[in-house]
C-alpha cells in the first residue's frame, strides 16, 4: 500500500511539474515589409517567403523573455533571414538550434 502511495505520489509530481514546464512559442512582431518576408501558420511557425519550405530546415531561435522556461521562436527557411526577422521584431536571440528537413 505504501509504495502505491509512493508511486501515486510521483506521478502527480511528474504530470504537475511537466505541464509547468511548457515553453512559450514566440510569434514576430509585425514591422514595415513583414509581410513579404514571412507568414506565421496555426502551429505559430515563422515561415519563409519565396523558398522551397519542404527542403529548408527548422531552426529554433531561443529568445529573451519573463517565461522562467524562456521562449522560443520557430522559423522555417534559412537561417539568417529567420535572424532577421527576429532582430527586425525586438527579439534578443540568446541561442539556435536547427532540424534538417524532411
Amino acid at each position: 500500500m505504501k509504495k502505491g502511495i509512493v508511486f501515486l505520489g510521483a506521478m502527480f509530481a511528474l504530470v504537475f511539474l511537466s505541464s509547468c514546464t511548457t515553453v512559450g512559442v514566440v510569434t514576430p512582431k509585425a514591422f514595415p515589409g513583414a509581410d513579404k518576408i514571412f507568414s506565421v501558420n496555426d502551429e505559430g511557425t515563422v515561415n519563409i517567403k519565396g523558398v522551397d519550405l519542404k527542403s529548408e530546415p527548422t531552426h529554433w531561435l531561443y529568445v529573451q523573455c519573463e517565461h522562467w522556461a524562456g521562449c522560443y521562436m520557430r522559423c522555417q527557411g534559412p537561417i539568417g533571414t529567420c535572424k532577421e526577422v527576429a532582430n527586425k521584431s525586438e527579439l534578443e536571440i540568446s541561442h539556435t538550434a536547427s532540424v534538417n528537413g524532411p
